[in-house]
């Protein structure tokens, strides 16, 4: 999943010296991998990002 993101987070949490750029659009989805036991290859793909927690009353 980390070699399928094509952006970098703050350093510390997530951080790609080939992408070192905060990509706040792409970031947030999800990356899933399903695992194809006949090729025995992974394959990635994202995922909308839905939050499960209304974040405007955390923060009041």
């Amino acid at each position: 999943h980390i070699e399928f993101r094509q952006e970098s987070r703050y350093p510390g949490f997530y951080y790609r010296t080939d992408k070192n750029f905060v990509d706040e659009e792409n970031w947030h989805c999800f990356v899933n991998s399903i695992y194809d036991k006949e090729t025995k290859k992974f394959t990635c793909f994202k995922r909308a990002h839905k939050d499960l927690v209304d974040k405007s009353k955390l923060f009041k």
